[in-house]
């Protein structure tokens, strides 16, 4: 058998990507007025169903009940026990998922085609008639309280929480962080009001992707078009104070800590500002990725930790970018002065056209696999209508990406990143 031998002492040839294409999902009404997003592809018999509602943290009243509300409804209805609810998914091939963000609470779940009859009506059960049981509350608090106690001796976890803080202020629903005095405050009405007000027809999207037919949409229509429609709400506001220059912020959790914790970075913004596509492949370039100059330096250069990137958070009204990395104690001065020294050469020096392109065609590579599949497709789709962006972003975003040039990299980093900007804290 002829073996053909790979030169591996020559990388392979880097081939361009022109574009990358968003298959584009068909939109339904229901009954009752929720937008249905029908994504068609594939040929297994399955289906991925989510139901998003507006109930993030961005709409509650009181601290941490957005949270309490969203975990509750997994807690068993009117009708079925939380364990019966569990059981009766798991016989069925499936397993039901609940994710709270800040302003969006996401109900998932996988399914066979054929069993998506069976599951709707307990999915209806626990969007409608929830039992909100004090007793699964007292279990939910106590549980909860001691999870947060073990989280605070983490330095990562205690950095965050400092940094975000720091950013948006105590009292913003981007910047606080549960308490042990906050899960005191938190009771079944709190939460039996905020469920009627915001888990209705007027706050939410449907999302089907799969082998989807006329049958699978009556069906969702079935059972999810008698959502009560609800009252029509003004979108909530809040305000960031302005910002000072920051001071570094440095804290120590355990004194015995042998690493230190590092967030150095600085509130941005939501994904439809002018500079979000350069400011992102700027990002890339210090730190998006395992070859970025930031792992380049403190890992491979100088060998102070085992992983440093950069990272930008986009949320629906606002954004946040930073550095994270964990070091040792005894070199996180020199590891936090090469963060500095990278961002300096960002702002003095240009990128080179070949670095430039080889981020360029990592950065579509990973466009590309974000929509290799039906249930990818779903997701990113989920991502741009909830984002309130036009669904052709995705297109745009890519030529955009093939346009930046060395001196946009550098008008980011100049504009951005000035040491008065940037917030800095270590724990440790």
């Amino acid at each position: 058998m002829l073996q053909i031998m790979l030169d591996r002492s020559q990388a392979p040839t880097i081939q361009s990507i022109d574009k990358a294409n968003l298959p584009q999902p068909v939109v339904h009404q229901l009954d009752n007025g929720i937008p249905l997003y029908e994504i068609k592809l594939g040929t297994q018999n399955v289906l991925k169903l989510e139901v998003s509602f507006k109930a993030g943290r961005w709409y509650e009243k009181y601290p941490l009940i957005a949270k309490t509300t969203s975990q509750l409804i997994k807690a068993g209805t009117t009708k079925n026990s939380a364990e019966e609810i569990a059981n009766l998914f798991e016989y069925f091939g499936s397993s039901l998922k609940i994710d709270d963000g800040f302003n969006r609470v996401n109900i998932e779940f996988y399914c066979l085609v054929k069993h998506l009859d069976k599951l709707l009506p307990v999915l209806q059960d626990l969007i409608t008639i929830p039992a909100f049981d004090p007793q699964e509350l007292k279990k939910f608090v106590k549980r909860n309280k001691q999870n947060l106690k073990i989280q605070l001796r983490k330095n990562d976890i205690v950095a965050y929480r400092e940094f975000t803080e720091q950013l948006f202020g105590k009292e913003h629903p981007y910047g606080y962080n549960s308490t042990e005095a906050y899960y005191q405050t938190v009771n079944i009405d709190k939460v039996r009001a905020y469920f009627d007000r915001q888990y209705t027809a007027q706050n939410c999207s449907v999302f089907v992707a799969g082998k989807t037919s006329p049958e699978v949409l009556a069906l969702i229509n079935k059972y999810l078009g008698v959502l009560p429609r609800g009252n029509s709400l003004p979108e909530p506001t809040h305000t960031v104070l302005p910002q000072p220059p920051f001071a570094p912020v440095a804290l120590s959790v355990n004194s015995d800590s042998l690493q230190a914790s590092i967030r150095i970075g600085c509130r941005t913004f939501d994904r439809t500002h002018p500079d979000w596509d350069h400011f992102y492949m700027m990002n890339m370039v210090l730190g998006g990725y395992f070859g970025a100059r930031l792992m380049q330096n403190l890992r491979e250069e100088n060998g102070y930790t085992y992983g440093v990137y950069a990272s930008m958070e986009t949320l629906l009204y606002d954004g946040y970018w930073y550095i994270h990395t964990d070091v040792g104690n005894d070199v996180k001065d020199l590891a936090i002065a090469e963060i500095y020294k990278e961002i300096e050469r960002l702002q003095v020096e240009l990128v080179s056209e070949k670095e430039l392109e080889m981020v360029k065609n990592y950065t579509l590579g990973m466009l590309l696999t974000s929509i290799d599949g039906v249930f990818n497709v779903a997701s990113v789709v989920k991502s741009l209508v909830n984002s309130d962006i036009d669904l052709s972003y995705f297109e745009n975003f890519t030529a955009s990406i093939q346009a930046v040039t060395p001196e946009d990299i550098q008008l980011m980093a100049q504009k951005y990143l000035t040491k008065d900007r940037l917030l800095e804290v270590v724990v440790g």
